[in-house]
């Protein structure tokens, strides 16, 4: 009963000390996080895994949404800023003539 939380401390012992070890460099650090997310991803069953896919691709999709809609936004400003210059152009360039 008490062995497994035993041998999932052994487990992480290395890579508890790897980090402690490697903390000066960020690039250690960063790859430390993405060997820790990789083998707890693995430890998932199968559904596991495909709920997490599903949750990424979805957050992703939420993501590059988001992204699209900034960019729409901003072209969009640019559009109206564009027809409220020429406008205002025209419209002084007119009376400036008719004076």
């Amino acid at each position: 009963m008490n062995s497994q939380p035993e041998e999932d401390l052994q487990h992480r012992r290395p890579q508890l000390e790897a980090e402690i070890h490697s903390s000066e460099s960020g690039v250690s650090t960063f790859n430390l996080l993405i060997a820790g997310i990789s083998s707890r991803f693995n430890r998932l069953s199968g559904i596991g895994k495909a709920v997490v896919l599903g949750v990424a691709v979805l957050f992703g999709f939420g993501i590059l949404q988001a992204v699209f809609k900034l960019i729409v936004s901003v072209i969009s400003l640019a559009l109206l800023a564009l027809v409220v210059y020429l406008g205002y152009k025209f419209i002084v360039s007119s009376r400036s003539q008719s004076n």
